[in-house]
């Protein structure tokens, strides 16, 4: 049973006190140790004056448990199943696990007949899951249960959460449950124990749902054992609230020895009517205290029962053989309970604490001046908020503490966590929704324990509170007052002003403290600036000689913005920018009064074009009016010679592309159509053939390209036909002006060029034959020549001719030195004559 007095911490002194009884009140000494015969009946020592049920039965090496006792696990209220409620079991001295396993183990238990849960509070079943995954059970007697069925709200506590731990447990272990007891069940044999039970039918209402009840407690099973003609009375907590002891005392009748109903509340169980009926000699209580009323203590000792407290910081149990001579206490037979040294341990990546009995630590524990939280699994909660219900009543909220790092409580006075502040009381719990007096000032909590400032409502009140959280006094309202030499305005509700107020068609801010702002403030996520006189500015704004731009909300704008027509471009800091500035990837500039600038623009002695449009400033080639310029990555206008496109180009002292011919120096140059591309090599412009050096240069003169000779005049152009160069002939073609060299027919003529193009005269020999070429240079044909040869038809002559002439030279006397011309070597000349001015012979 859950009891919301003792569940608030209990003293140590006030335990030792307790103690001493426990001592005073064990009469009996033990003189035998069980040796798995006979008959005997095993109380599980609670710790304190808490109390909590698990009864071994032992008999002729058979074994049962009633109630299985406090365990460690409490839901932590994240399953909505099972919220974390007032009065939830959570505390080290509440808990009997380890006893309960130790003294089974060391008596040798294996296997348990069968156990019985008298009802569904932890107290009683919280062990059931434990008990039934580590020994062999039989039978699992308990009642069906919901929580729909209590009334008490208080009643709760955790009850769901021990009933569906404990048949998930039977269920997995494959244990016959019995929920729906019957006539038949309730009789039980265990060695020579005869156990009937009582109380143990489920009871449902019209509806088929099971019976509404204060709490659990009246549904407690009943068992009275007998043996060696001795009865037992083992109740749970039954009690009379419902009726059930004035109706079961006189069925169930005297007993011998009685577990006392209920450890604590002595007003509603252990009546005197239901003590009248079964009179027992020996009252069993399970728990440390002494919790009977003032008239139930004098009963007792008016029939001078025997009343023993099964409670020890020592001993695991307390034990009584049980024989038809009575009842002999045999605690003392078994070892005292292990004492180890405090300390801390980790076990899967959580710290724990060991007790000196051995126990892992849970719920609160003080260790050196510290108070941690440990959760039903003994780990320590470190780095967050705990939520407890531990406050009683209907409408209890519970307490929130927050848990350091380091697994430590926060302690009390002010405490600051992700820019809230938080007020922590003498008990580790934040304060919540609640206007409180602290070092003589009121502040308000909301409910999450945040410290609130600005104006608030608190219990239908409008109120102000500073930055500090401190509440102010109100004032008269919709009036400007002065404060030490800060002006406030209170509204009409007398409350100081904060954030924007339209007051008389001007907009002004006040900061968390009510005091108005001048100059910058970040209001909302934006800039917005207020006058000296606190009015918000619009418009153009000077401050410290650097100008800013307010929207008509007062709002500070960055970035381009196109303010009357024009564009300006205000930094991230609002200050508008003059000069060259990169955005976007481009160049743009902004003139000093802000403006950006676009078309042409002179800057240091540069020109630079920005794009009509957009601003942006032009780089590499682009048309402008019509003319092409050319800017350099920098942005530059350039002049002169510029490489671009895998060509050259020319751009005159304006910037303007040239195109056509261009003198430079002492060279000329041709640009080529509208992109005016420099020429190279040999090019046609204006039906003219053209030489271009590698550099532009237009050349005159002889040019070998193209495994050729071709002759340009002064003016550039390519020389076709007869010239005359240097008193030397030559003769070049019509067609692709290339000098000629060999025999080549020209006008009707035959002439003969020598390897330098030079035309040839008198005799030469070619190809085995011998020719004559007269003084204009062409081949005589069919005739004799000056010096008596005769030259056929082909301009050959023949030796059978020469022969009848004696005077005749012999054909390797004859030389080319008769020729009248003399190789010269080619250079840039003046022509003496064209094509026209070459006479022939007669």
């Amino acid at each position: 049973m859950k009891n919301k007095w003792l569940l608030k911490s209990v003293s140590y002194s006030v335990l030792a006190v307790f103690l001493l009884l426990i001592q005073l009140s064990q009469g009996v000494n033990a003189d035998t140790i069980s040796a798995g015969s006979g008959n005997r009946i095993h109380f599980i020592n609670t710790k304190a004056k808490s109390g909590s049920d698990a009864i071994l039965l032992e008999s002729n090496g058979h074994y049962a448990l009633i109630d299985m006792g406090e365990d460690y696990d409490f839901p932590d209220g994240s399953d909505p199943r099972y919220p974390s409620r007032w009065g939830i079991s959570m505390r080290n001295y509440q808990v009997l696990e380890d006893r309960l396993i130790r003294h089974l183990d060391q008596i040798g238990v294996k296997k348990l007949d069968f156990i019985i849960g008298t009802h569904v509070h932890s107290d009683h079943i919280g062990g059931a899951d434990e008990i039934l995954n580590r020994y062999q059970v039989g039978k699992f007697y308990l009642k069906k249960y919901s929580d729909d069925r209590i009334t008490a709200n208080w009643g709760l506590w955790d009850n769901l959460f021990n009933y569906d731990n404990a048949l998930r447990a039977a269920q997995k272990r494959g244990v016959t449950l019995i929920q729906n007891i019957s006539d038949e069940d309730s009789h039980l044999k265990l060695g020579d124990m005869d156990i009937q039970l009582y109380n143990y039918k489920n009871e449902y209402d019209a509806e088929g749902n099971l019976k509404k009840v204060r709490d659990d407690n009246s549904n407690s099973i009943v068992s009275v054992v007998t043996v060696a003609g001795k009865r037992i009375y083992l109740g749970g907590d039954l009690d009379n609230a419902e009726g059930a002891e004035d109706k079961l005392g006189p069925v169930i009748g005297k007993v011998d020895m009685m577990k006392w109903n209920h450890h604590y509340d002595a007003t509603i169980s252990n009546t005197i009517n239901f003590l009248e009926n079964l009179s027992p000699k020996m009252i069993i209580q399970t728990t440390g205290g002494d919790i009977n009323v003032a008239s139930t203590r004098e009963y007792l000792q008016k029939k001078n029962i025997q009343v023993l407290h099964a409670a020890s910081q020592t001993q695991d149990a307390t034990v009584f053989d049980i024989s038809d001579k009575g009842f002999a206490n045999v605690s003392n037979t078994f070892p005292d309970i292990p004492v180890v040294d405090e300390k801390w341990y980790q076990e899967d990546g959580y710290w724990k604490y060991r007790l000196t009995d051995g126990e892992m630590a849970i719920g609160w524990r003080e260790i050196g001046g510290a108070t941690y939280f440990f959760n039903g699994k003994g780990q320590m909660q470190a780095g967050r908020w705990l939520h407890l219900n531990d406050d009683w009543g209907e409408n209890a909220k519970g307490n929130d503490y927050y848990l350091n790092q380091n697994g430590k409580m926060q302690t009390g006075g002010w405490f600051k966590l992700d820019d809230s502040w938080y007020y922590i009381q003498s008990n580790g719990a934040r304060r919540f929704s609640e206007l409180s007096e602290i070092g003589g000032k009121k502040y308000l909590f909301a409910a999450d324990g945040k410290m609130l400032t600005g104006h608030q409502v608190y219990n239908g009140k409008k109120m102000f509170f500073s930055e500090s959280g401190a509440l102010q006094t109100a004032g008269k309202p919709s009036t400007w007052q002065k404060i030490d030499s800060n002006w406030y305005f209170y509204d009409e509700d007398g409350l100081k002003t904060i954030g924007k107020k339209n007051i008389n068609g001007s907009t002004y801010y006040f900061n968390q403290e009510g005091i108005m702002q001048t100059g910058w403030a970040f209001v909302d996520g934006h800039w917005n600036y207020f006058a000296s006189s606190g009015a918000m500015k619009t418009g153009w704004v000077k401050d410290q000689e650097t100008w800013y731009y307010l929207d008509k909300d007062g709002i500070m704008l960055t970035g381009r913005q196109d303010i009357n027509g024009v564009r300006y471009y205000l930094n991230a800091s609002g200050a508008m920018q003059t000069g060259w500035k990169w955005q976007e990837n481009s160049w743009y500039f902004y003139t000093n009064s802000g403006a950006m600038k676009t078309g042409w623009l002179k800057d240091k002695e540069s020109w630079y074009y920005l794009d009509p449009e957009t601003g942006i400033m032009a780089v590499g080639s682009k048309e402008i009016d019509g003319k092409n310029y050319f800017f350099s990555s920098a942005g530059t206008m350039q002049v002169g010679w510029q490489w671009s496109n895998d060509s050259w180009h020319y751009y005159a002292t304006s910037g303007a592309l040239q195109t056509g011919w261009l003198k430079d120096g002492d060279a000329w140059y041709y640009l080529e159509g509208k992109e005016g591309v420099m020429l190279v090599g040999l090019h046609q412009v204006d039906g003219k053939q053209y030489y271009f050096s590698k550099s532009g240069a237009m050349q005159t003169g002889w040019k070998w390209f193209d495994n050729h000779y071709r002759y340009f005049e002064s003016n550039g152009a390519m020389k076709t036909g007869w010239i005359k160069d240097k008193g030397v002939w030559y003769y070049l073609n019509p067609e692709d002006g290339i000098m000629l060299v060999g025999l080549h027919k020209v006008n009707g003529d035959h002439y003969y060029f020598d390897e330098s193009g030079a035309m040839q005269t008198g005799w030469k020999q070619f190809d085995g034959n011998w020719y004559y070429f007269q003084a204009n240079g062409s081949l005589l044909k069919n005739a004799t020549t000056p010096d008596g040869y005769k030259v056929n038809e082909e301009g050959i002559w023949k030796q059978a001719v020469a022969a009848v002439n004696s005077d005749a030279v012999k054909p390797e006397q004859k030389q080319e030195a008769n020729s009248s011309i003399v190789e010269q070597p080619k250079q840039d000349s003046n022509l003496e004559a064209n094509a026209s001015d070459k006479k022939e012979n007669e």
